[in-house]
């Protein structure tokens, strides 16, 4: 008979083989569980292969603050700004940008700040206690992040922001124009004022990392059945996975999906949980590789740019939209002009480079569900926003302690499903 809270010989699925899945299932895997990964695109092969590759344990705040409410117009009318909405998809996604908006104030965002917090300040610690396991800890670099300021009133705008960061526990560093230049020289004199977070660190292959996992967990003894889920329920004692072509029987089930975990959620619990695909997009100049030793992120400009194997990846747009219209490419072409104005003339992008989009999951306050239903026998990971990779390895922890019904080494309670019933 299976040990409920033991992972040693039982059956368990995990939906999702993107970069939370991948976590979980390896680290359910090494504590001596029987998994099965299902995923009908490969690892990777959604939101997790094209991201900034940045370790952003810097980013505590959610995305609704009080103070994005009077920037919100100029950024929705502008064409070229950070953060825009499909307008043709507006009918879909009100009802969240309302749950949104009414998240941007204080006692909210305090919430949710100390929530982010708690999962950051040991996101790299669980990193590394997983890599080492399975050989893997070369593949992330801690070089650290500089966040770039061009406008000195932006800066001084910036600097209660510092204050909170430290008061966080986020180390950072203000670095003046001469310090940038000698730290990196091939950012354009424009940029006056930088914050150095020493701390954070960033990837050289997204997709690399999620193969690799992948290769680990195979090697290992796991499983993927790379079909399309259609349902998944519990049958007795029994989960049954059901895909496209046949069904499958597990002991637990663990959804991480993604972007795409809301229909799954709902007909398992029967919560209705307000998920929002926002997508993100990126170019890829592989010319400049070398022009930069850490990523590098623009405050004016809102975007970010990782030095990688395959080049330098220019990343950072938001769009609203529903999870399956068609891409707007002109976002990823935009950050081509974004990084012009922020390199020096001897690292200009050139035209073309390599384009792509994937939808993030967003849910309204920012924070993750980390949660398990029906006495652990369904888990759930999902809504992890722009956090996904920093917050991949601890949210395995997470659930693997759920898993063996131990108490958790942090409090889940603001990550629970309950909060949308």
């Amino acid at each position: 008979m299976v040990n409920k809270n033991s992972s040693h010989g039982q059956k368990i699925a995990v939906v999702g083989g993107g970069i939370i899945g991948l976590c979980i299932a390896l680290k359910l895997q090494l504590e001596g569980g029987d998994v099965t990964i299902f995923d009908k695109r490969g690892a990777g092969e959604g939101c997790s292969k094209g991201n900034a590759g940045h370790f952003a344990t810097e980013q505590v705040f959610p995305l609704a603050t009080p103070a994005l409410l009077p920037q919100l117009p100029k950024m929705l009318l502008s064409s070229t700004s950070p953060v825009s909405i499909r307008f043709q998809d507006i009918h879909k996604t009100s009802p969240w940008m309302v749950r949104f908006l009414l998240k941007a104030r204080k006692q909210p965002t305090e919430h949710a700040t100390k929530a982010l917090t708690s999962l950051n300040e040991v996101a790299m610690d669980s990193w590394f206690k997983l890599l080492e396991q399975i050989g893997l800890k070369h593949l992330i670099v801690m070089n650290g992040s500089l966040l770039t300021f061009e406008s000195e009133a932006l800066f001084n705008g910036y600097r209660p922001t510092i204050k909170a960061l430290k008061q966080q526990g986020v180390s950072c560093h203000v670095w003046d124009k001469e310090l940038i230049r000698a730290k990196v020289p091939n950012l354009t004199h424009s940029v006056n004022f930088g914050v150095f977070f020493p701390e954070t660190g960033h990837s050289l292959n997204p997709y690399r990392l999620c193969l690799e996992l992948a290769s680990s967990f195979a090697q290992k003894g796991g499983s993927w059945v790379q079909e399309q889920v259609e349902d998944a329920f519990f049958d007795g004692e029994l989960g049954v996975v059901l895909t496209d072509k046949e069904s499958h029987s597990f002991d637990k089930v663990v959804i991480a999906t993604g972007a795409e975990s809301s229909k799954l959620v709902n007909k398992m619990t029967g919560v209705k949980v307000p998920l929002q695909a926002e997508r993100g997009y990126h170019l890829m100049v592989p010319k400049l590789k070398d022009c930069l030793p850490f990523p590098v992120s623009s405050a004016d400009r809102k975007f970010i740019m990782t030095p990688m194997d395959e080049g330098l990846r220019l990343a950072g747009t938001v769009e609203y939209a529903s999870i399956d219209s068609p891409p707007n490419m002109k976002r990823a072409s935009m950050l081509k002009d974004l990084a012009k104005g922020l390199l020096n003339t001897d690292c200009q992008p050139e035209d073309g480079g390599d384009k792509w989009v994937g939808n993030r999951p967003s849910l309204p306050d920012s924070l993750p569900v980390i949660d398990s239903r029906e006495g652990g026998r369904i888990l759930l990971a999902f809504g992890h926003q722009h956090l996904g990779l920093t917050q991949a390895a601890i949210t395995a922890d997470l659930i693997s302690e759920l898993n063996s019904a131990s108490k958790t080494s942090l409090d889940i309670s603001p990550f629970a499903l309950s909060r949308f019933c």
